[in-house]
């Protein structure tokens, strides 16, 4: 491809999101006719039409809806090494940041960070996804996220990663439930029905065999979409779950639970933060980790 042939993927994107060619040429400071030669361009390089004109403009084909994420990600890829050539200036930055996070991060590390770029930058923005995704490295350098909050990887990846929180996990239950007290053996624990969280693309939870061997035995009975779904399950009934210390104290006051230790030893849970390394140097990807970073130390401070 000609050099010049790159020119034409933001006047693609343009069309395609604004759905008129008047809006994409204003979008795009051009006038209108280049914008029509672009077009023209672009449908001989595709041998096809790409969009059908209607009354309000223009609507994709179904080939310009699939090519569409690969146009879009390679104007972001581009933009994203300007934007590391510059200096990042938070205070009059309006970047929205995206973050797709495992539930268990919602309720404190996420807000506490939002809380710091709100005071350091307040035209920034934070748009927060469930964690719904299997293919990381995809969504990463797509930029569909600019960071993923999940445990620590356990196969081994191309993708960037670094510890930011330790969880410790203990099991909880109904404040008066019948059978558990203080303590509970790995025997009693194996014999109750489980409520876990569940992960959305497989059959499976958050935490299992890979953990702890024995975790395959359990009969799990309720899979929930987050943790803060988990516990008014676990208050109403006589299930059991497992979930960070943090989140029970932190909802004590509203849901009859309590926690007690695991009946077996289990690694501390590590929240990580996931990005492509080709933002590692991007000077507001840093700012966006320093800050990640920062909220989960104000957090353990905390605790």
């Amino acid at each position: 491809m000609k050099s010049i042939e790159f020119n034409l993927i933001p006047v693609f994107v343009a069309i395609y999101e604004e759905k008129n060619l008047t809006k994409a040429a204003n979008r795009l400071s051009i006038s209108q006719p280049a914008v029509s030669k672009s077009l023209s361009r672009l449908r001989d390089i595709y041998d096809e039409p790409l969009f059908h004109r209607n009354t309000s403009g223009v609507e994709p084909t179904t080939f310009a809806m699939d090519i569409y994420p690969a146009m879009l990600a390679a104007q972001k890829n581009f933009a994203s090494t300007l934007v590391n050539s510059r200096s990042f200036e938070p205070k009059i930055s309006d970047r929205i940041f995206s973050i797709a996070c495992v539930s268990p991060a919602y309720y404190q590390l996420i807000p506490k960070l939002f809380q710091l770029i709100n005071k350091a930058a307040p035209n920034i923005s934070l748009e927060v996804h469930p964690l719904f995704t299997e293919d990381y490295e995809s969504d990463l350098r797509l930029q569909r996220h600019d960071l993923i909050i999940d445990m620590m990887p356990r196969e081994r990846t191309l993708l960037s990663f670094e510890s930011v929180l330790s969880e410790d996990l203990v099991v909880v239950c109904s404040a008066d439930h019948p059978r558990i007290g203080s303590s509970i053996s790995i025997e009693q624990f194996l014999a109750e029905e489980h409520v876990v969280i569940s992960r959305w693309h497989a059959r499976r939870s958050l935490l299992g065999a890979d953990d702890f061997g024995d975790l395959e035995q359990r009969r799990i009975v309720y899979r929930a979409p987050g943790a803060l779904e988990m516990l008014p399950v676990i208050e109403g009934t006589e299930l059991i779950g497992m979930l960070p210390e943090s989140t029970i104290k932190d909802f004590a006051n509203k849901y009859k639970l309590k926690g007690v230790p695991l009946p077996f030893d289990l690694p501390n849970i590590d929240l990580c933060m996931i990005w492509h390394p080709s933002r590692s140097n991007e000077s507001a990807h840093q700012w966006l980790r320093a800050k990640l970073k920062t909220a989960a130390k104000q957090m353990q401070g905390e605790r």
